[in-house]
């Protein structure tokens, strides 16, 4: 009964935990989803539907000019536009989007040289979700900043069930493939990013005047937050896409078993920031500073309790869901999941200037990230295998956490104590967990 009161309330807490429930629930069906992938197809044909897939979402991030972290944050100021701020981007969104899939189908062939022309094919023709990719991360934006976290939740969970669905038809169907899993993860896409539009455009009409200034507005913030966003999305795929490269389809199968695994942590970091970056932004400066601090230290000690457990059981887990043929996974496994916590620990902390208009320095620290992957895993991938992707992505993470750590004590003045967990902490923790009644944003400044 404590834990359904509390996914009910409508604070920052309660949006947290609804946000944390629902990334437990994708876990679990990401899980179950890789686990039919890697029993049925093998690292081989694991690697080969990766690398036919990857491409459409890799894309369309890498087109947002920042959009959706600017929709986030205008929107949240008083007195804004939010219907014209909708309009404006959804027209900048399939602009984009499809320029970028034209520049895909471009690219993708050359790349994918080591791989048969039927898989090429598909890749290509799945360039055509690209647009719609994008307009699935402005939808998600509109939604967190309307703190429709119902909503959003649903909508981020619903691509999942609906491929497990899928692929088990497939599976009593006897047609597991490359081809029909792919489009099991690819089919989602298109209605659901559709349905969340038109329930958007019945709240905000078409008729909406200044979207011209809301344009200006959106570009004017977004080209300061796209090197984030632009940076952090090549961060995020860059290993995949050198490795695709590099490596053999074995190779690239067992790699993204190892990292699929590893992205358990983003239950925690992605349930933080989508409700910390929209709640921060509302706030001055020092309390979103304040804020974005504490739930730092409240979250990195669960990370840490989470990466013990699953180091000292990721043998036995591992080998039970994926088989004998995955068990060079295990190594991998344990590098990137430490890695996994500390980019979740430096990303909380970049909330802070995010939320408080410097989005440039969050910028620098994704360049930075960004440059250092690719150089340490074009250095060691070709003398270390697989492994030497995931020992470069562990020490890109390092040096960008400390990079963050000193932004906060050069430009911030922040004192070294105030990164670690204290007593306080633990006493508004529990505060928040006995909460029962909802209180409003501006009650909840007076907790900071």
């Amino acid at each position: 009964m404590a834990l359904l009161k509390m996914l009910k309330r409508k604070d920052s807490f309660g949006y947290m935990a609804q946000i944390f429930a629902s990334n437990v629930f994708i876990l679990v069906l990401n899980t179950l989803t890789g686990i039919i992938i890697a029993r049925f197809l093998g690292p081989e044909g694991r690697g080969e539907q990766a690398a036919m897939i990857m491409w459409p979402q890799l894309l369309s991030y890498i087109v947002t000019l920042g959009l959706p972290s600017s929709i986030i944050y205008y929107m949240k100021q008083k007195d804004s536009d939010q219907g014209s701020l909708f309009l404006a981007s959804l027209g900048m969104c399939f602009g984009l989007g499809t320029m970028s899939m034209i520049g895909g189908m471009i690219f993708l062939p050359g790349w994918m040289d080591g791989y048969s022309s039927d898989k090429i094919q598909f890749a290509c023709w799945a360039l055509v979700l690209v647009p719609f990719g994008l307009l699935g991360a402005i939808n998600n934006a509109v939604l967190q900043a309307r703190e429709e976290y119902a909503l959003f939740n649903r909508i981020r969970y619903l691509p999942n069930i609906i491929t497990l669905i899928l692929l088990l038809v497939l599976v009593l169907a006897g047609h597991v493939n490359p081809f029909y899993t792919s489009l099991a993860y690819l089919a989602p896409t298109i209605p659901l990013s559709l349905w969340i539009m038109v329930r958007l455009l019945t709240v905000y009409s078409f008729r909406q005047k200044g979207i011209l200034n809301s344009s200006k507005q959106l570009v004017q913030y977004g080209i300061r937050s796209y090197g984030t966003d632009l940076a952090g999305t090549l961060s995020f795929y860059i290993d995949q896409v050198l490795v695709v490269g590099l490596l053999s389809p074995v190779s690239l199968g067992i790699y993204l078993v190892a990292l699929n695994l590893s992205k358990m942590l983003d239950i925690i970091q992605a349930s933080v920031v989508s409700v910390l970056f929209p709640q921060a932004s509302g706030l001055k400066q020092a309390e979103a500073i304040q804020l974005t601090l504490k739930v730092y230290r409240i979250s990195s000690v669960i990370t840490i309790g989470l990466v013990i457990a699953a180091i000292t059981f990721a043998p036995f887990g591992l080998m039970l869901l994926y088989g004998k043929s995955f068990a060079d996974a295990i190594p991998i496994f344990r590098i990137l999941i430490i890695q996994a916590a500390i980019g979740s620990a430096t990303w909380t902390l970049a909330q802070g200037f995010m939320a408080t208009d410097k989005p440039g320095r969050v910028t620098l620290l994704k360049v930075v990230s960004l440059f250092m992957n690719v150089v340490l895993i074009n250095l060691l991938t070709p003398h270390l295998g697989i492994i030497g992707a995931a020992y470069s992505l562990l020490i890109s993470a390092g040096v960008n956490f400390l990079f963050i750590l000193l932004l906060y004590r050069l430009e911030l003045g922040t004192s070294w104590m105030a990164f670690l967990f204290d007593k306080e902490d633990w006493l508004w923790m529990k505060e928040q967990l006995s909460r029962r009644r909802t209180k409003s944003m501006d009650e909840g400044r007076a907790l900071l």
